[in-house]
């Protein structure tokens, strides 16, 4: 969706800076003002005669919304919603009085589905890994774009910092189901795994997450992979020169 931001939540919940021209920056170096976020809703109740809460919680963590007065309409969709369901949202990026971090003002939720959920996963896993990529750039040379270098500096970004976002977007791909993506099959799926390990595994091998991050973005998920490293270290194909590292042979 134009003008909006895809974050994971468990990056979002990290973001501890206070708004800044209308905006809030993650670790990842997204600048967030309006969000687009689907996932399950897990919660919705009433804190007050004009305040709705809720929370919708993707595979790495809960985003917060509410939805206040005087937008009684989407109060009035978050009320009727069962729980827990799929959903979709767009949101402002704001940080409420009072929390210890992030939340989402609910400007539109509508009900939705897995495979949608899915989708967005892999979508999101995608800009993540961009963003990640010039984190790391900027990290090593110390140079790049301002949101990466500022991400850096605010939260004293650390090598292991991206690798532990690394983990993060892996651990959301491995929970999308195979048809959410563009289902292969067997041999174009082992085909396609092995050029992967080949082009990036360089002179130390890749490892297992470097490898779920890349292949997230041809819509291989976490379970598909898996199976396909399995295959290619059977046949030979590969092998591992350390735990969770792959070269080809």
């Amino acid at each position: 969706m134009e003008g909006t931001t895809r974050v994971f939540a468990g990056e979002y919940a990290r973001a501890r800076l206070p708004l800044c021209q209308e905006r809030v920056l993650t670790p990842t170096g997204a600048c967030c003002r309006q969000i687009f976020l689907a996932g399950a809703l897990t919660e919705a109740d009433q804190r007050g005669p004009d305040l709705w809460f809720g929370r919708v919680a993707d595979p790495t963590g809960v985003f917060g919304i509410r939805a206040e007065r005087p937008d009684r309409e989407q109060q009035q969709v978050l009320r009727d919603l069962a729980t827990p369901s799929f959903v979709t949202v767009v949101g402002e990026a704001v940080f409420f009085s009072g929390d210890a971090g992030p939340g989402i003002s609910l400007l539109q939720i509508q009900e939705s589905d897995r495979a949608v959920r899915d989708r967005w996963v892999l979508r999101t896993a995608e800009l993540t890994s961009d963003r990640l990529a010039n984190l790391a750039e900027t990290f090593r040379s110390g140079t790049g774009p301002i949101p990466a270098a500022t991400a850096i500096r605010q939260y004293s970004m650390t090598a292991a910092d991206i690798r532990d976002l690394a983990s993060m977007v892996c651990h959301a791909l491995g929970g999308v189901a195979p048809s959410a993506g563009t289902a292969l099959p067997q041999e174009e799926l082992k085909a396609a795994v092995l050029a992967i390990i080949r082009e990036s595994a360089g002179n130390k091998g890749i490892s297992f997450d470097d490898l779920t991050v890349i292949a997230g973005k041809s819509g291989i998920g976490g379970r598909e992979l898996r199976e396909a490293v399995r295959v290619l270290l059977e046949e030979d194909e590969c092998y591992q020169p350390a735990r969770e590292v792959f070269k080809p042979l």
